[in-house]
């Protein structure tokens, strides 16, 4: 059995832009996000960052705590986890 590869991150705390790619072997969500031009639907996957469970913007690597709706930029904040 290999080990998962281990997602990296930036100093702003994104998804480093050559492991976003790998984003696309990870569980999926759609999930709602406030942005400053109004809400807006985005594709997330769960990765585990520093040993923290958290939402990965498919994208644009963009960060989420699932628990708090915080990401990495203060423009952003994730509103729900859409069903």
């Amino acid at each position: 059995m290999t080990e998962a590869r281990k997602i990296r991150t930036t100093s702003d705390g994104c998804i480093h832009d050559t492991d976003i790619p790998f984003l696309d072997k990870k569980a999926r969500v759609k999930c709602r996000v406030q942005t400053y031009e109004g809400p807006v639907t985005r594709v997330m996957a769960y990765v585990k960052v520093h040993g923290r469970q958290m939402l990965a913007d498919t994208i644009t690597g963009t960060l989420y705590d699932p628990k708090t709706g915080r990401s990495n930029s203060h423009r952003l904040t994730l509103i729900r986890i859409e069903k």
